[in-house]
């Protein structure tokens, strides 16, 4: 693939969600199974450098267990076994996920459903949103973001990775002050592509209760 016609592709991935997300799932669903019917993402299967992510998850969990929001193919992603504890992508298109599945990897499982509003009893140590943010609005974005802390293992955190930070500074800046506690942001890029990051987002910290000595006043009388 030339580097004009690369260009021009990844500017659709910065096309924000007016274009192609629609307020409603069954029409948005519609036009990304068209999308990935035609092979118009298959670019992106061999490009994007998901060791980055992987490693990066490695840091502070050993064999985790991943949830990857608006996985598409997840080919991109090298799960090697042994690596991972267990996978779940989740996409929007069903095209997207019998693709997925057809890869056949083991520890891994799919699921079609709408991120914006995903809910599950299970816990991850690392919950990916690999190019996926700013398909959202911005209130979307923030409100996912504040809410994916309840799916985290005690030890998990959210990765949100960027392709063109100066594309997408609106979103950059969304996810910077979201709430949630921002532990590291690493710059990316693959190949002569533009300046990307990795932002590694961790669950707010909870209040702790007073000790005994420090109840003062009425509490201290209750």
């Amino acid at each position: 693939m030339s580097k004009g016609l690369f260009q021009a592709l990844s500017r659709l991935t910065r096309i924000p969600v007016r274009i192609f997300v629609r307020p409603h799932r069954r029409i948005n669903a519609a036009m990304w199974d068209t999308q990935y019917a035609l092979g118009l993402w298959s670019y992106l299967d061999g490009m994007s450098d998901g060791t980055v992510p992987l490693s990066l998850i490695e840091s502070w969990a050993p064999r985790p267990t991943i949830l990857d929001l608006g996985c598409g193919t997840s080919a991109n992603l090298p799960l090697t076994p042994g690596r991972y504890r267990h996978y779940h992508g989740v996409d929007i298109s069903r095209q997207a996920i019998a693709q997925a599945r057809a890869l056949a990897r083991p520890d891994t499982s799919f699921e079609v459903a709408d991120i914006r509003h995903f809910r599950s009893t299970d816990r991850y140590d690392a919950i990916l949103l690999r190019e996926v943010i700013y398909y959202l609005s911005g209130t979307e974005s923030v409100a996912l973001l504040r809410r994916l802390p309840t799916l985290l293992t005690p030890r998990g955190r959210i990765v949100v990775q960027v392709y063109d930070v100066s594309q997408t500074e609106e979103f950059v800046r969304l996810i910077r002050n979201c709430g949630l506690p921002l532990v590291a942001e690493i710059p990316t890029r693959l190949g002569d592509g533009p300046t990307g990051a990795l932002f590694v987002l961790a669950a707010p910290a909870l209040p702790t209760s007073p000790s005994p000595g420090e109840l003062t006043g009425e509490a201290a009388r209750s």
